[in-house]
């Protein structure tokens, strides 16, 4: 299999033609401040220790009775290196990675999810521990063997799962849990292939680009991240965390090279107000190649500023289910998009009072095209955005077509489905509700009731407790002081539009 459609293969060239370029730097914390130093790990260093932790699971797996190219669970933060060296190390012994990030508290719902997925064992964080107690499935904990591993025989390059490549899942949930978003090697290839046209605008430098971390590899953004960089000789930034001061950002231009922004615009916002404010930040900003952003919009004044302002601001319109589908329009401010070149898409009115708001439907036959049993009876992606024409061709979004907020780091949150479930438990105590928080770090309710306000909080609360266990930690409502108390009457209600998907996930993957 060639490196076009298998991510091993692709670093194995890139180690054996271009082993000593740079493919990450990590930062040396320190006891007080932010890092001032970074370490340098090449791909050939990089490509080393996953063959060393893939010898050291192949072995753990198959003491365990776990078959190469079965599922395997990997519960974690996705948030440091040896995350992203335990998922690749995975894909190398031949095994087919399901992130499971740890803001999923709820066992019962992470066991489901391996059981939907045909997860055979779960690899886990240690400080996770307590997720496992009374797990019915194979566990083992994460240590970290890079040093003490030797390379043994591994699966050829030929051998490795040759279908399903990762198994992800949506950033919120519905009916109480995620859904899995499988992705294929084929499906990756796309991503990467694509990289270079979207991030680096098909430009070419004299020397290295530099990224910023996207976070997370329990992010689909930051699997594209990684890949991308790899496939175009790039190289990523660890940052001592994704909210990072300024003064960092300074540190990681000086020391590191960074040229290229990619973050949420929620945590890109405070780099431009500090810009507004300082000379020097400004420049920071100025002299990037870009500085883009996906997930969450800034406002629309940031946009024109940074327009203004000669910052070389770029707008992703992208998915978990299937990446980057739009992005900026050069020359204009970021917020003007069109589709990424090669996908196939169709953008149809909707109904109503807002004809000119139009819904943004990923086609079936597209190379982007999720996995079946995300689809929509047609065999189309519907992905519940709205944008809006302009008359230069371009595209504004405008928010969402149902009931779907997002979190301050673009994670979703499924508004509907925590308003059915208080109306499910409070029937007797709320008259009307609704959930708001858009861009926030957790949702609030807003509650109609004649009953005290302090006993109805408390009330509530613990009748969400179940439910709340369930969900992501950035959909949960745990705090009575986001639960507010309103008049009868006076909330808002809405319709939204619903998907129903045309494939069980399940019987599907027992096709391969």
């Amino acid at each position: 299999m060639d490196e076009a459609t298998n991510h091993i293969a692709l670093l194995h060239h890139r180690a054996k033609t271009s082993g000593n370029t740079v493919l990450f730097k990590l930062p040396v914390l320190r006891a007080s401040g932010p890092p001032q130093e970074w370490n340098d790990v090449s791909v050939s260093e990089f490509s080393a220790n996953v063959d060393k932790v893939a010898s050291f699971l192949t072995t753990e797996l198959k003491a365990r009775d776990v078959p190469p190219r079965s599922v395997v669970c990997l519960l974690y933060s996705g948030s440091r290196h040896q995350d992203l060296v335990y998922t690749i190390a995975l894909a190398r012994a031949s095994y087919i990675p399901q992130m499971c990030p740890d803001v999923l508290t709820h066992p019962g719902v992470i066991f489901a999810l391996m059981e939907k997925a045909g997860s055979r064992i779960i690899l886990y964080d240690p400080a996770l521990e307590h997720l496992t107690t009374d797990c019915p499935f194979p566990k083992m904990a994460l240590l970290n063997p890079i040093e003490t591993c030797s390379v043994s025989a591994l699966p050829t390059i030929e051998d490795l799962a040759s279908d399903l490549c990762f198994v992800y899942l949506t950033s919120g949930s519905t009916s109480g849990s995620p859904k899995l978003v499988p992705m294929t090697h084929d499906f990756v290839s796309v991503y990467y292939k694509r990289f270079r046209g979207i991030w680096l605008g098909g430009r070419g430098f004299d020397t290295q680009n530099v990224f910023l971390s996207r976070g997370s590899i329990c992010s689909p953004a930051s699997m594209t991240h990684y890949l991308g960089c790899l496939y175009t000789g790039s190289c990523i930034v660890e940052p001592s965390k994704m909210r990072f001061s300024t003064e960092e950002l300074s540190s990681m231009v000086n020391v590191c090279g960074l040229n290229r922004m990619t973050t949420f615009g929620t945590w890109l916002a405070p780099h431009i107000q500090a810009a507004k404010k300082d000379p020097a930040a400004l420049k920071l900003l100025q002299e990037m190649r870009t500085v883009s952003y996906d997930g969450v919009p800034i406002s629309i004044a940031d946009d024109d500023w940074c327009f203004q302002n000669g910052i070389p601001l770029m707008d992703v319109y992208a998915t978990t289910e299937c990446s980057a589908l739009m992005v900026s329009v050069p020359g204009k401010p970021a917020r003007f998009m069109h589709p990424v070149s090669g996908i196939s898409c169709r953008f149809d009115p909707t109904t109503g009072d807002n004809p000119e708001l139009l819904k943004f439907i990923l086609l079936a036959d597209s190379p982007q095209i999720p996995h079946p049993h995300l689809l929509s009876t047609d065999g189309n992606f519907y992905t519940g955005d709205l944008f809006e024409k302009q008359l230069d061709g371009s595209y504004l979004f405008r928010g969402r077509a149902d009931d779907w907020i997002k979190s301050e780091d673009s994670s979703l949150i499924d508004t509907k489905a925590i308003e059915e479930k208080v109306y499910d438990v409070c029937s007797d105590l709320v008259k009307g509700c609704v959930v708001v928080g858009h861009l926030r770090p957790s949702p609030a309710l807003f509650i109609e009731s004649t009953i005290s306000e302090d006993s109805l909080k408390v009330l509530v609360l613990g009748r969400l407790e179940d439910f709340n266990a369930r969900q992501y930690t950035h959909e949960q409502i745990t705090d009575k002081r986001l639960i507010f108390i309103v008049d009868e009457g006076v909330l808002p209600r809405t319709v939204c539009e619903l998907f129903t998907p045309s494939t069980d996930f399940h019987s599907t993957l027992e096709e391969r």
